[in-house]
């Protein structure tokens, strides 16, 4: 058993004192899985793992005698959650699992007394290493070198690995996506051979690694390492490689132009990628290939906005995404290549049509979008800038963007002598025109006049 020296960062009390109370009652149990993992690569671990050996109807008992908040939440498979003032830990006895008939969970799950009957069930050496209640990091199948090397790699064979799980595969994407490694060839190609097995998993499981790959730090470089993979969830990505676009505005093939893109999606620390700006990068421009025309040797795609979002929604709905998040995405990928005159009246009614939420990641989206182009293509820039300049001084100065937010509403169209009825509504819209075609300012005595004059005129 190979061990690696105590490391810097000591285990929070609130884990190490979950170890010692097993411990205490003569059972094994160590920091397992993803914690070990970010302690290795010298990040702060979000959450802890406890492998045991304890069964977990023995690890319920210890924690009902020490007086441990507890709340079983698979214990069919093992797993007791301890509560603490200062985080939850899920507590899993050592198991091994049985045979992947529907290669998504297994058919049964043996509990096993020796921890390296566990870690041999993981899916990456750099997931199989564990810490006992010293600080001592124990690596019985080479995890801290390939994290040195910055090689994700499956622990033993990777056809096995990934015929008892596809969802692996993502996995082993999303963390190529997290940390910027690289995927150890054997391993890729086994990736490669087994990918069309994802299609047997739920949509719901492959959105999260979706999600989880797109708004990574290094997502260009895991999906552009992963593509034949990504393929199967979105065949147009596999289309787009390599297509030459024929354009003086774009140097690089659709798909790299894409990852272009999302790498100018901004970056949080501890937050990654905005999802709906990270995906809305991805799908952008995916329907260029089936719109392609090509013009005295010119390439031409009017029209790619619409066919991308129709590819969006297909895709992402099949992944069975929330209604809203879809709507959002497809929105973006719908307006990304829009750009108006810089008219102010033309910039404010394109404000009133959308939410405001939207329209501020338009913005970084067209910005990310035509940073990625020749440097010919990036003189929309300036555009880009005129118009945000525009819709932001609308903002500062007040302007309103909805007919809800007009100075009147509708009982003061009524106290005017209007019917009530559509008549209401049909003077608060020719109002709300007014305004923003600049003929009325939003003040309530110059919407009165315009309204006296719409009732007694009748002209609604």
């Amino acid at each position: 058993m190979k061990e690696v020296p105590e490391t810097e960062k000591r285990i929070p009390d609130y884990v190490g004192n979950i170890l010692r109370l097993l411990e205490n009652e003569g059972h094994k149990a160590y920091v397992a899985g993803g914690a070990v993992r970010d302690i290795v690569l010298g990040t702060e671990p979000h959450d802890y793992d406890v492998a045991t050996s304890a069964r977990p109807e023995e690890t319920l008992e210890i924690f009902k005698r020490a007086g441990l908040d507890h709340y079983d939440n698979g214990i069919k498979h093992g797993t007791v959650t301890a509560i603490t003032e200062d985080g939850n830990v899920e507590v899993t006895t050592f198991r091994e699992d049985g045979s992947y008939s529907d290669q998504r969970r297994p058919d049964e799950v043996s509990f096993k007394t020796s921890i390296e009957e566990d870690v041999r069930r993981r899916d990456f050496t750099i997931n199989a290493m564990y810490m006992d209640a010293d600080g001592v990091i124990h690596d019985p199948e080479g995890g801290v070198t390939d994290a040195a090397k910055h090689i994700i790699r499956t622990v033993g064979d990777p056809a096995e690995r990934f015929e008892e799980d596809a969802l692996r595969i993502l996995r082993g994407i999303r963390f190529c996506s997290r940390l910027g490694f690289d995927i150890e060839p054997e391993t890729l190609n086994a990736m490669e051979t087994h990918c069309g097995e994802l299609k047997n998993i739920s949509g719901e499981r492959i959105a999260s690694e979706l999600v989880g790959i797109v708004t990574g730090r290094y997502a260009p470089q895991a999906i552009r390492i992963g593509w034949k993979v990504m393929s199967v969830i979105i065949p147009e990505i596999a289309v787009c490689r390599g297509f030459d676009q024929r354009s003086e505005f774009h140097d690089r093939d659709v798909l790299e132009h894409t990852l272009d893109v999302l790498s100018e999606i901004p970056f949080v620390e501890g937050q990654g990628r905005d999802p709906e700006l990270a995906m809305a990068a991805l799908f952008h421009d995916l329907g260029k290939p089936e719109c392609f025309v090509l013009e005295n040797g010119t390439g031409h795609m009017k029209g790619h906005p619409a066919v991308s979002e129709a590819i969006t929604e297909r895709v992402l709905t099949g992944l069975k995404c929330s209604k809203q998040f879809v709507s959002n995405v497809c929105l973006l990928v719908r307006l990304h290549d829009t750009y108006l005159k810089p008219d102010r009246i033309k910039v404010h009614r394109f404000m009133c049509q959308y939410p405001m939420e939207i329209l501020d990641k338009l913005k970084v989206l067209q910005r990310a979008d035509i940073l990625a182009h020749s440097p010919l293509g990036q003189n929309r820039l300036k555009r880009l800038e005129e118009l945000n300049a525009i819709s932001e001084d609308l903002k500062a100065s007040g302007a309103v963007f909805d007919i809800t937010n007009l100075a009147i509403g509708g009982k003061d169209i009524i106290s005017l002598g209007a019917k009530e009825g559509p008549m209401v509504g049909e003077i608060l819209s020719r109002l709300f025109e007014l305004y923003l075609d600049g003929e009325c300012p939003n003040n309530k005595d110059s919407l009165i006049i315009e309204a006296q004059k719409l009732i007694s005129t009748k002209s609604v």
